[in-house]
C-alpha cells in the first residue's frame, strides 16, 4: 500500500546508528556505504544521492542579509543564525519544529487581514520552542522517526493544537510541472479547497524525508497575504539561508521555485527499480489548522 511504501523510505533514511545497515539493505556495499556517509557527515538521503551518483549542488559563498525583525515585505527572507542543528537534540527535531511554527503562524494571522510580518524572534522562538516539544514527547514515547499524524496523536493537543484539514496528501516529486501529483497539483488543491474559510492561511507541513518544511498559503480574502516558506534547516547552497529562515513569495509559482530548489526531482537511472524511484521521489502535505 501507499502507506507502507511511505514507511517504508521512511525507514530508509532517518539518522540512527543503523544508517550503515539501511544503505547496504539498499544493495550498497558497506566499505562505499561507509565512505558515502562520511562524506555527507552523516546525512543519509545525501549518501544515497552520492552514491547513485547524483551530485548535489556545492556549497557556494553568498552573502545573507536578513529582513528587519519588524517587518517582512515580499522578495525579503528573514535569517536567523540558530538553526534545528544549533540546539541540542534539535537535529532529528524539524517535525517538531514546523509544528510549533504551524501552530505560532496560525495563532498570529488571526482570521480577517492577510498581512503576516514575521521575524528573527518568531524562528528562534520557533527552533527553541520546537526542540523543547520534541523532547517533551519523547520523554513520553519516542518521536524521533514518526511522522506528522503519528506525532499529533501521541500530542492529543497539548504541544500543537492541530488538526489535518481533508487528509494527508501524498506526492511524486516530478520535472513535469503539471504532475497529478506534483507539488503544484496538491498545493493549488488545498488552497481551492480550504476557500471560503474565516481563516486568513492554511499551514501545510511538507515532509519529504527525512527533511519536513513548512508552507502557508493565503485564503480567499487574503489576496495580499505572502505565500510563506518556513524552514528549520539552513540553506546556504540553495536560498543563501545560513540558518533557519522564513521566505515570503508573492504568489504560488514563486514558492514552488524555491520549493523545487530544495526538494528536486530525481532521476535515479534505467537501472533502478521504478518503484524504488517512485518511492525516493515521494513526499507527504498535511494541511493543518487551529483545533
Amino acid at each position: 500500500s501507499t502507506t507502507s511504501i511511505h514507511s517504508f523510505i521512511y525507514s530508509l533514511s532517518i539518522m540512527s546508528s543503523d544508517d550503515i545497515s539501511q544503505l547496504t539493505a539498499m544493495g550498497f556495499d558497506d566499505k562505499s556505504s561507509r565512505e558515502a556517509l562520511s562524506s555527507a557527515n552523516g546525512n543519509v538521503e545525501t549518501a544515497v544521492n552520492i552514491l547513485l551518483g547524483v551530485v548535489p549542488a556545492p556549497a557556494a559563498s553568498f552573502s545573507s542579509t536578513a529582513a528587519s525583525p519588524s517587518a517582512a515585505n515580499v522578495g525579503d527572507t528573514i535569517v536567523c543564525p540558530t538553526s534545528q542543528y544549533s540546539v541540542d537534540n534539535g537535529r532529528s527535531a524539524c517535525t517538531c519544529i514546523a509544528l510549533t511554527a504551524a501552530t505560532t503562524f496560525l495563532q498570529i494571522s488571526g482570521g480577517g487581514g492577510g498581512s503576516v510580518a514575521l521575524n528573527a524572534e518568531f524562528l528562534q522562538n520557533m527552533i527553541v520552542n520546537g526542540v523543547q516539544n520534541y523532547q517533551t514527547l519523547s520523554s513520553v514515547s519516542p518521536v524521533e522517526h514518526l511522522s506528522a499524524e503519528e506525532v499529533l496523536q501521541k500530542d492529543q493537543g497539548k504541544c500543537f493544537p492541530l488538526t489535518v484539514r481533508g487528509g494527508i496528501r501524498q506526492g511524486i516529486l516530478s520535472s513535469d510541472s503539471f504532475h497529478p501529483m506534483g507539488m503544484k497539483a496538491l498545493l493549488e488543491g488545498i488552497q481551492q479547497e480550504q476557500q471560503g474559510q474565516s481563516n486568513a492561511y492554511i499551514a501545510v507541513l511538507i515532509t519529504k524525508t527525512p527533511e519536513t518544511v513548512l508552507v502557508c498559503l493565503p485564503l480567499s480574502g487574503s489576496s495580499s497575504g505572502a505565500y510563506w516558506l518556513i524552514d528549520s534547516h539552513p540553506r546556504a547552497a540553495h536560498l543563501g539561508a545560513d540558518g533557519s529562515y522564513a521566505k515570503p513569495h508573492p504568489n504560488l509559482a514563486s514558492l514552488l521555485q524555491s520549493l523545487q530548489a530544495i526538494f528536486p526531482p530525481t532521476e535515479l537511472g534505467p537501472d533502478i527499480p521504478e518503484m524504488m524511484a517512485m518511492m525516493y521521489n515521494s513526499f507527504d502535505m498535511y494541511p493543518l489548522q487551529l483545533k
